[in-house]
């Protein structure tokens, strides 16, 4: 393995309790477009020889399940996703199989307009198939002979390309013209030069043969959709009697007829397709043609984004109270969803049509210290709030009296001073607030 993988997987980081644990990526840009990759090598640096499988999730949506199979592989899994919030969540979900572990995680800005198939309602997520003569499981290749990574700085947004297995029957092109490949003004994918040159082309044959299928370390069903993207660039100086046309088939149904590369720029063709089986990418050249060729390859699954995130006023005001007073419970990830993972202490509102909201909030008897924090006024649908048998001090504050749903306040037992701020007080006594205090 390349020094630029093995290197990082030195050490891990494992989570024994809980069942699910998370990393909070902040500081983004709501409505970004963002690649991420995780990296699992068990090693067995717990000398228990278990090789676990858990489940990751990319804020409250399913990414992808981690099956380690061989305790000496490398698993990397690679997500492109539109940012919904200021942060993005990733979370190892314990499913009983195991003790969740991760080796590392990057995080990388795409421009928006790349990958336009990654939007607010879907995921891609880059297929992991294991080749043989290939070092580890994504599917992004580049078709050059060197077995070198193509990464940063030839890739601006470091997305790893790894050489394609070694096919005996194809060569590269020998007299390459010299010089950048660029990309056309439409390409919405930003594959390097570096990446473009790297072709290849078969010696003989009048076809070139690429295939797929899965390996026990994703979970996917008959109804999973797969997303490809091939890469083409002419990168050959061809004589005035001399063409290179081919057709591009994706599971022996045409994608394009009588395809052309164009002299050192990028072309970008995708297609989808269905299905848990083996699936077949064929280039077929046409009569008299100079052989086909292909630079790189990208397979997706397609992921749909079937839950909502909490309400990201509610979810940021929960975060910071976790965090200013250290709660010891099962609060990592998004407060309300998915449901089977919500806080404790938390009830949520959901409706079909609007992001889950934080109703009531039950924290008696949490060992919280100091003071009342605003971030509890900013859960503007707050009902119900029971802070009592805790060591707050300080002042009542006034802004839980500007939460207009809130029905519901027990500040009692606690070290606080000062008097009850007004608007408190009328609600208490126009009945609309049920309030205790001491």
């Amino acid at each position: 393995m390349q020094p630029d993988i093995a290197q990082r997987h030195s050490t891990v980081r494992f989570f024994p309790n809980g069942t699910r644990n998370c990393y909070t990526l902040q500081s983004l840009t709501p409505g970004g477009k963002y690649y991420v990759r995780a990296a699992f090598g068990y090693g067995n640096y717990d000398t228990l020889n278990r090789l676990p499988t858990f489940d990751l999730y990319l804020g409250v949506n399913y990414w992808t399940t981690v099956s380690i199979i061989n305790g000496s592989t490398v698993y990397i899994f690679e997500i492109i996703a539109v940012s919904p919030a200021n942060y993005l969540q990733v979370c190892l979900v314990n499913k009983g199989l195991g003790t969740p572990f991760i080796s590392g995680l990057d995080l990388r800005s795409l421009q928006v307009n790349l990958y336009p198939d990654s939007t607010v309602t879907q995921s891609l997520v880059l297929l992991s198939f294991f080749r043989d003569t290939v070092d580890f499981g994504p599917n992004r290749y580049h078709f050059g002979t060197d077995y070198r990574h193509i990464r940063y700085p030839d890739d601006r947004y470091d997305r790893i390309w790894q050489r394609y297995e070694d096919v005996s029957t194809w060569t590269i092109i020998p007299d390459k013209i010299n010089g950048i490949v660029k990309n056309s003004p439409n390409d919405t994918y930003g594959a390097p030069s570096a990446v473009m040159r790297s072709v290849s082309t078969p010696v003989n044959a009048s076809r070139m043969d690429l295939w797929w299928s899965l390996d026990s370390s994703m979970n996917v069903d008959v109804n999973t959709k797969y997303f490809v993207v091939l890469y083409f660039a002419e990168v050959e100086t061809l004589q005035q009697n001399e063409f290179r046309q081919f057709d591009v088939l994706l599971d022996n149904i045409t994608l394009v007829n009588g395809f052309r590369p164009e002299q050192m720029l990028s072309t970008v063709l995708t297609g989808i397709v269905q299905g848990s089986g083996s699936h077949g990418i064929s280039l077929v050249a046409a009569l008299n043609s100079k052989p086909r060729l292909i630079s790189a390859m990208e397979i997706y699954l397609m992921r749909p984004l079937n839950e909502s995130a909490t309400y990201s006023g509610d979810a940021n005001a929960m975060m910071t109270i976790q965090t200013k007073f250290s709660v010891k419970r099962n609060w990592a990830g998004d407060p309300c969803s998915p449901i089977a993972f919500a806080w404790d202490g938390l009830n949520c509102s959901y409706t079909p049509t609007a992001p889950p909201r934080i109703t009531a909030l039950y924290l008696s008897s949490s060992g919280l210290n100091g003071e009342i924090d605003p971030s509890f006024g900013q859960l503007a649908l707050l009902q119900h709030l029971d802070l009592s048998h805790n060591n707050l001090s300080g002042p009542i504050p006034d802004f839980l009296g500007q939460v207009q749903s809130l029905t519901f306040l027990d500040l009692s037992s606690n070290n606080l001073s000062g008097s009850i701020p007004t608007s408190l007080l009328q609600k208490s006594q126009d009945g609309s607030l049920t309030l205790s205090i001491r």
